[in-house]
């Protein structure tokens, strides 16, 4: 395609380098601050020649309406201002009739309508949008493109894509997961995954009817309060033991929805029946027993640093402090990572006086997870014993957006929003322009 466009480009640069010697002579001794006048320059090139290609095609689907029908009479011209990745650019849209029939060829044609962006307009948008907030995006925008664009139709733009992002996240999924029902002969699989789950909270705002008959001052209309509250986001992954490289799943919902899209993923990754799951995640109610319902061949590893927070607690409950709650501390995590979690139970179970209630909770607790915490062994075969690579992908794929210091987000655009952020964890972007760009097509 380079190669089409040669000639002009040659022709063109040669016109700019005169025009540069012409124009910025004084600025010849300081060369390397010619781009930043030379990609203003461009970028007036560039809307130029949006603007005329645009009249250009208008002027041609209009003459072929008429060509069509004979009869068909301009009755007006109405002007479609639309927005390039160069600038705003207007557009004139005529309207054809005739007794029975109209036409505007222009819309129904190209495809053009009142206020459209180009899909680079809507695509840098996003992916300023996806990562800081929408003012900032805006900012970041007209950094880059020598124009602006309001923070409100930002914002609107970049919710609408991630709705889309959120179906070609569950659609990608689910085409996927099918994979796994290919027998064990035709699709061994991998011998072992890793998956990690964890959660954090996201701060969400509603506006409700306030409790007073009051109206609003200005349009008269109901007052309403503003609901805060902090919900759970549950991000998961899923890696080959082998591998570095992730496919990231994120929602906020409860764990059988988020196990589900990690079983898809996992699949992708090379699920099969046969798969050993090696699942590291903290001892969350339902978590461990939702992993097993959903991933088979689950080896299930109580996430180390959790369980030392909870003794760490527990010494505290005691009233042991300093080097000597450190010591307390270390011998059962020492016989923990022997896998001698009975002498554990059994120290716990004997304790009296201060904290009893206390340990007897993590006693009960501890059990539950009795058959997950030998370290030692886990090490040995490889696995790891902490939950770090999901925390780590709390702090960018939820947190670096959604939990910007004093945001609050409408529970409904969390999801969405996650989705678009899976997919640039996930490196789809590309493919996820590419299938929007597909439907449209189709």
């Amino acid at each position: 395609m380079t190669q089409q466009y040669d000639a002009a480009i040659e022709e063109v640069t040669r016109i700019l380098v005169d025009a540069l010697f012409a124009v910025e002579r004084e600025a010849m001794h300081r060369p390397l601050e010619l781009d930043a006048p030379l990609r203003e320059v461009l970028r007036r090139v560039g809307l130029g020649v949006m603007q005329r290609v645009l009249e250009s095609l208008s002027a041609e689907v209009t003459a072929r309406a008429e060509a069509a029908d004979e009869e068909l009479v301009i009755q007006r011209r109405s002007i479609l201002p639309m927005s390039t990745l160069f600038g705003p650019v207007e557009v004139e849209s005529p309207y054809l009739w005739r007794k029975g029939r109209s036409a505007r060829p222009v819309e129904s044609e190209l495809g053009l309508g009142r206020h459209q962006r180009s899909v680079a307009v809507e695509r840098a948008l996003t992916d300023f949008g996806a990562e800081e907030s929408f003012g900032q995006a805006v900012v970041r925008f007209e950094e880059h493109y020598g124009w602006t664009i309001g923070r409100t139709s930002a914002l609107k733009l970049v919710e609408r894509r991630a709705r889309e992002a959120e179906q070609y996240v569950a659609d990608r999924l689910a085409k996927t997961a099918t994979a796994f029902e290919e027998p064990i002969g035709v699709r061994p699989g991998a011998d072992t995954l890793l998956t990690e789950l964890d959660g954090c909270e996201i701060r969400t705002g509603q506006l409700v009817p306030a409790e007073t008959v009051e109206k609003t001052p200005v349009r008269q209309q109901p007052k309403r309060k503003r609901i805060e509250e902090w919900r759970d986001v549950r991000v998961g992954l899923v890696r080959r033991l082998d591998e570095v490289e992730r496919t990231y799943v994120a929602k906020m919902d409860a764990y059988p929805a988020v196990v589900g899209q990690l079983f898809q993923a996992a699949v992708g990754r090379g699920l099969s029946s046969r798969t050993t799951t090696v699942a590291v995640a903290d001892g969350g109610n339902g978590l461990r027993e939702e992993l097993a319902a959903q991933l088979p061949n689950l080896r299930f590893i109580y996430d180390r640093p959790h369980l030392k927070q909870h003794l760490y607690e527990g010494a505290e409950a005691v009233g042991l402090k300093d080097a000597t709650r450190h010591r307390w501390v270390d011998s059962k995590m020492e016989l923990l990572e022997k896998g001698r979690s009975d002498t554990v139970l059994a120290e716990l179970d004997a304790h009296r006086g201060r904290g009893k209630k206390r340990l007897q909770t993590l006693r009960r607790h501890l059990a539950r997870f009795a058959d997950a915490v030998h370290y030692e062994a886990y090490r040995q075969a490889g696995y790891p014993t902490g939950s770090g690579e999901i925390e780590s992908a709390h702090r960018y794929i939820p947190q670096k957006r959604l939990k910007l210091p004093g945001a609050s987000w409408k529970p409904s655009t969390i999801n969405p929003m996650l989705a678009l952020r899976v997919v640039r964890a996930n490196g789809w972007w590309n493919d996820f322009w590419q299938s929007q760009r597909d439907q449209v097509a189709t």
